[in-house]
């Protein structure tokens, strides 16, 4: 008697190419928005105009223009008009998405690499906002390289609300105030005070001088958040 074959037919497997995944792309290759464009956006969004926008926030609409085509880099208490006028975070400022809302958790917390934040150059002094994502928040940590030798090269005495916190981490400073004498910091030593009082720093020596700064306020509806980019200059 014939036994039945029954093993199962080899089949040949058919030839597949190999496709190679997608990287995604890295945190560097990510194109970040800058101030004028998202300004301009905003305006799009709500359908402003430069003149609407100055009336809103007191600023000239010169002034305005030459932020949205990054011809100038507004100072702090610019930023803050801004905020204010057009009634946003000033993370809205530095982000091309949809306007952000308040979060409310009740723990949060942010981390900024060595040489990251997102970096504003004002006249000579270089300025990095750090641990900047979260917004709603109470502080503005930034970390300044002062450059400017005098008050004129520092765009002068400027006034914003809540309070101002500063600690020297390299190089020696001078703090200029509208009802004070100018205070000598070196390295190592720290100042508080009442940021609605016009004031500005210089350096003292011939190399920039660093500093780390945290400015508060007590709205929360006008704080501060900024999203991070590579800021190699002040590793």
């Amino acid at each position: 008697m014939t036994k039945k074959d029954t093993r199962k037919p080899i089949v040949p497997k058919q030839a597949t190419s190999a496709v190679a995944p997608t990287a995604a792309p890295q945190e560097s290759e990510r194109q970040i928005p800058n101030l004028g464009d998202c300004l301009r956006a905003i305006r799009s969004r709500r359908r402003l105009s430069l003149a609407d926008v100055s009336a809103a926030t007191g600023l000239a609409q010169s002034t305005l223009s030459r932020i949205e085509n990054n011809q100038l880099s507004p100072t702090y208490d610019k930023l803050m008009q801004l905020s204010r006028g057009l009634q946003i975070d000033i993370a809205e400022l530095f982000s091309s998405g949809v306007e952000t809302q308040p979060q409310h958790k009740l723990t949060r917390r942010t981390f900024s690499p060595p040489g990251t934040g997102k970096v504003l150059t004002v006249g000579s002094s270089i300025y990095s906002y750090v641990c900047a994502e979260l917004s709603a928040k109470r502080m503005t940590p930034m970390i300044a390289e002062v450059r400017a030798r005098n008050i004129e090269e520092s765009n002068g005495l400027l006034a914003h609300p809540g309070e101002e916190f500063t600690y020297v981490l390299a190089g020696r400073v001078q703090l200029h105030t509208e009802f004070y004498e100018p205070l000598l910091l070196e390295t190592g030593a720290c100042v508080y005070f009442d940021s609605t009082m016009r004031h500005t720093y210089v350096a003292m020596d011939d190399a920039p001088a660093k500093i780390l700064c945290v400015c508060s306020i007590g709205d929360l509806t006008n704080q501060h958040a900024l999203v991070d980019s590579p800021d190699p200059g002040l590793s």
